[in-house]
């Protein structure tokens, strides 16, 4: 049920980040970190950049965010991988 949950609230809000998903839902980061990484591996959902609009991933705090796939960006990722 949880991970309906998750994809549904990911649908609406397009990106989020982890503790978007922590707050929410009020899980442990690990629990987070599984369900996301199961829509991840579903081919939904692409885990981005840092939430500080920069890749530098120079400070540290900065945390992943994780964006819902479109059939149109699935299609444009799996060109750019061929």
């Amino acid at each position: 049920m949880m991970l309906g949950e998750i994809r549904d609230y990911l649908r609406q809000r397009e990106t989020i980040s982890l503790s978007d998903i922590t707050n929410r839902f009020d899980i442990s980061a690990e629990a987070a970190k599984l369900a996301l990484e199961y829509w991840v591996d579903k081919g939904k959902v692409s885990k981005i950049g840092a939430a500080c609009g920069s890749s530098c991933g120079g400070c540290g705090s900065a945390e992943d965010n994780y964006q819902w796939l479109d059939r149109e960006q699935v299609i444009k990722l799996f060109r750019k991988m061929s």
